[in-house]
């Protein structure tokens, strides 16, 4: 199974959330997903974040890296792919009061 940079989007798009896509994606989204590649790239994704935290052996994140190079034609792929495992699994950094009061402000005004 061949992942692309639109099978990463698409997964984005739907912030990981495979019944989003079947509720309201396009047919031809739902296409590119019949063979399981949301499952696959939630366990890239997760897998990622284990490699992050540490929690792998080094033949389990080689075995990871030649699963990659097989899936993938492309480093940017890759850079995507840890992107979203930050982006779905690492807990949100906690906002001073600061940025907390700014955000309300530029919520409110604009």
């Amino acid at each position: 199974m061949k992942l692309t940079k639109k099978h990463l989007g698409i997964y984005n798009t739907y912030e990981g959330k495979k019944s989003s896509l079947e509720n309201v994606g396009t047919q031809k989204e739902k296409e590119l997903f019949q063979n399981g590649e949301f499952e696959k790239i939630t366990k890239l994704i997760e897998t990622e974040y284990k490699i992050k935290r540490k929690e792998l052996s080094e033949s389990e994140i080689q075995n990871h890296k030649s699963e990659l190079n097989l899936i993938f034609d492309s480093n940017w792929n890759k850079k995507s792919l840890k992107y979203l495992s930050k982006k779905y699994y690492e807990p949100e950094k906690e906002q001073s009061t600061f940025d907390s009061i700014m955000s309300m402000l530029w919520a409110m005004f604009g």
